[in-house]
């Protein structure tokens, strides 16, 4: 069992907060626990990014933002990078160009609060580059 702790700054209400965020890889499966103040959520998935997701959504309901890479917009995995070391790192995308190995990123990274996504803005942005690839 792997276990790693990552400081990671979130907005709740338009207040920076430090968050911390404990990283465990078992076998067949990943654990983020994250704690800011009073409130620890606790997730579980296949991989990083499909659990970051699952702890997003919680986040999104409470208003809160966490600024790392896994956050922005234009930051997506592929499938083989899910399939790769537990899915913690996703590409940078930029519309009309294929993902390029130098545009990997740790999705637990910090990021600017402008480079912040919701789910469905990330999502959106992804299905969007993808059509731009076959233009």
């Amino acid at each position: 069992m792997e276990k790693e702790t990552c400081n990671i700054i979130c907005i709740e209400k338009d207040q920076e907060r430090n968050a911390i965020i404990e990283l465990t890889e078992n076998e067949d499966t990943v654990t983020i626990k994250f704690s800011v103040g009073e409130l620890v959520l606790t997730k579980e998935g296949d991989n990083y990014f499909e659990t970051l997701i699952k702890l997003r959504e919680e986040l999104e309901k409470m208003d809160i933002k966490l600024l790392c890479k896994g956050c922005c917009k234009n930051v997506y995995p592929s499938g083989m990078l899910l399939n790769m070391g537990a899915g913690r790192n996703a590409y940078t995308l930029i519309y009309g160009e294929q993902a390029k190995r130098n545009s990997l990123v740790d999705i637990f990274d910090t990021c600017l609060l402008d480079e912040y996504a919701t789910i469905q803005e990330q999502s959106e942005y992804f299905e969007n580059w993808i059509l731009s690839l076959r233009r």
